[in-house]
This record gives structure tokens, C-alpha cells and sequence, in this order.
């Protein structure tokens, strides 16, 4: 998003009314939060890891709009203001810019800018901001999502009902029939989705400029971004989502989002895009896959590289060598010899025995 068009957007809500459209009651130990519209957008921007900072936050909705500001010091203080949430909608917590540390049932999680997470309605969470971040937060009603899928099961085209088919349609619609359920899904970009943020950062300005500037139409564009939004989210081509119950650790995410990028690259991702991608250190994510496999990152990421191999093999006709420089090997002896590691024959053998 331009910080020029987030000025502008900031600027017009001075004639806006100045109240807001969450109710909750508190106690020490979490607060509930009450939506009384179908959706609610939040944009927060912290310019900042200083405790001096101050957190700008816009909330608006169908009905109402404020922008004010409160303190870093006070929005990172779990003792003082903060303290773990819950509510009786679903959350979004996309990163646009930054990282966050989203604590989930007293557990922290990382997320880096375009990864986000959803919030079902039973958890207790909190955001802590270790520096300068920019996150959207997008409240929707158990009613409003339903309104949403019912209309795709509607739609004129095929493609549209495709929804129903993604862990998040089923993660919502089964939160929906039965309600109690601890659990969240996790959502990083796929390898290939290099600048997942830019797309985000389009539908929230649209999102906010459609709120901000309402006029006739509006109503359906709003469902629009939101399904295309929805939509972004749900395709594997664009991201991983994967679904964490209250009793999955932090270490275990992790090495669900390596498995996943392995996956993706076929296992041919080096130590450093891991680092890069995950926000860890290579030695920690080699501790990760260890803890989980016995193997050490390498030789994790080369059981996908062989399946790959194996595939090719035996569903097409290209030659081993060929095989070899797909799957990145520039010495095609080195190829050989992990993958009669794995499978105890030759490349050659496996596709005579498999034809």
C-alpha cells in the first residue's frame, strides 16, 4: 500500500464518526470481544521497535470509522492493556509489512510479512510487535462467511464453488456446525508466490478505499474483495495453509511449513532460502528436522528430490540426465548415487522394474 494513499485514507476519517463497533468486557485473565456488523477492517502501523513509538490503528466498517493512537510501551505490555482476546468472530492477522509474534493459548508463533493466520472463536491470542510492522486485521461474522460461501454453492460458474473444496471453507464451515474447537490455520506463501504482500496490500486498499468512499455499489464490491481475498488465500498454487490445533507445539509448525516448501521445491531449497523464507537461523531449522525425522535438513529435502525422481522415471520418457538437470544436479554421479541410496537400484533399473 502507498504511504500517500494510507495518508489520504487517514486524513478523510476526521469527519467520520469517532466511535467504535467492538464491544468487550474484561477481566485479568482475557477479554471478549462482541462484533455487532458482519465485518470490520483494522489497519495498524507501527513505525517502530522503540518503546516510544506509537501505534497508528484504523477500524472500519459498514457503519462507522476511527483512526487514533496509542503507545508501542502500551500495545506490547500484556500486563497493562493487552491482554489475550477472544471473540465471537472469525480473525484474520495478515502481515503486511514486518514481523509479528502472535501468541496463541500463551504459545508464540513468528509471522513475517505476507503470512498470515485465522483465528476461529475460541481461542485466546495476543500481537506483540518486535519492530516496524504494518498488519490488517479482518473481522468477519459467522453469518457474513456463511452469506459468502453460500453465494459461490450459488454462482453461475463452476470455479467459483471450487471454495468448498480448501481448508479454509472447511475449517470455517466445520467451526460454524460445531463451535469449541481450539484451532487456527497458518497460511505462508508458496515458494513460486514471490511477492505475496503486494497482492494483500491491493485488496486491503481496496478494502479500506471502498469503506472510506462508499457509493452505490458498494455493497457487492465489498463481497467481491472479500472472496477474492478468500480466494487468494485458499489455493495452494499461492499458499500452505495448514490447520493447528491447540495441542500442536510451535516446533511442530515449523517443521510442517519446512515440509511444505520442500514439497513445493521438490526439496531442492538450500539452507539459506530456508532462512530467508522462515526467519530462522539454518542450525535451528536443522534442529527442527532432526527433532522430527532423525535427518538433518539436507537429507530431509532429498527424500522429496528422490520422489520427484521417481516420478519422472517411471511417467515419462525423458532421459536420466535429463532427469538429473531438472532436479538441479550438476554432477549426474552424485545423482546416481542418492538415489540408489534410497531406492537400492540404479535410475535405470527403477524405470525397467516400474515400466
Amino acid at each position: 500500500m502507498e504511504k500517500d494513499t494510507t495518508l489520504d485514507m487517514l486524513k478523510a476519517l476526521d469527519s467520520q464518526d469517532s466511535s467504535i463497533n467492538v464491544q468487550n468486557g474484561e477481566s485479568d485473565f482475557s477479554r471478549f470481544y462482541h462484533m455487532n456488523v458482519p465485518f470490520q477492517l483494522t489497519l495498524e502501523y507501527c513505525n517502530g521497535s522503540g518503546q516510544e513509538e506509537y501505534v497508528n490503528i484504523v477500524t472500519l466498517s459498514s457503519t462507522k470509522a476511527v483512526l487514533y493512537q496509542e503507545s508501542l510501551a502500551l500495545k506490547n505490555d500484556p500486563f497493562i492493556k493487552n491482554t489475550p482476546h477472544f471473540h465471537d468472530f472469525f480473525e484474520f492477522v495478515i502481515v503486511l509489512e514486518g514481523n509479528i509474534i502472535q501468541k496463541i493459548e500463551g504459545k508464540d508463533y513468528l509471522y513475517t510479512a505476507g503470512s498470515c493466520c485465522l483465528i476461529n472463536r475460541n481461542l485466546r491470542h495476543l500481537e506483540y510487535y518486535p519492530s516496524k510492522c504494518k498488519i490488517l486485521y479482518i473481522g468477519l461474522s459467522p453469518e457474513f462467511v456463511t452469506e459468502l460461501f453460500t453465494s459461490a454453492q450459488n454462482s453461475f460458474f463452476t470455479s467459483e464453488r471450487e471454495i468448498s473444496n480448501s481448508k479454509l471453507y472447511q475449517f470455517i464451515t466445520d467451526d460454524i456446525r460445531n463451535p469449541g474447537e481450539r484451532a487456527y490455520l497458518d497460511f505462508i506463501p508458496a515458494y513460486q508466490n514471490r511477492l505475496p504482500a503486494v497482492r494483500l496490500h491491493h485488496i486491503a486498499e481496496s478494502m479500506l478505499k471502498t469503506l472510506l468512499y462508499p457509493e452505490f455499489g458498494a455493497s457487492y464490491r465489498i463481497r467481491s474483495l472479500m472472496c477474492s481475498f478468500l480466494s487468494y488465500l485458499s489455493l495452494p498454487k499461492f499458499y500452505h495453509c495448514t490447520n493447528i490445533r491447540l495441542d500442536t507445539n510451535s516446533d511442530f509448525l515449523l517443521f510442517s511449513r519446512i515440509t511444505r516448501l520442500f514439497e513445493e521445491s521438490d526439496g531442492r531449497m538450500t539452507r539459506t532460502e530456508l532462512e530467508q523464507l522462515l526467519h530462522y537461523s539454518g542450525d535451528y531449522l536443522n534442529r527442527i528436522v532432526n527433532k522430527f525425522t532423525d535427518m538433518c535438513l539436507y537429507d530431509y529435502g532429498m527424500t522429496f528430490c528422490m520422489k520427484r525422481a521417481a516420478k519422472y522415471l517411471t511417467e515419462t520418457k525423458d532421459s536420466i540426465s535429463t532427469i538429473a538437470a531438472r532436479l538441479k544436479f550438476s554432477n549426474r554421479t552424485h545423482f546416481y548415487s542418492l538415489f540408489k541410496k534410497k531406492y537400492g537400484v540404479t535410475p535405470k533399473e527403477y524405470r525397467h522394474i516400474h515400466s
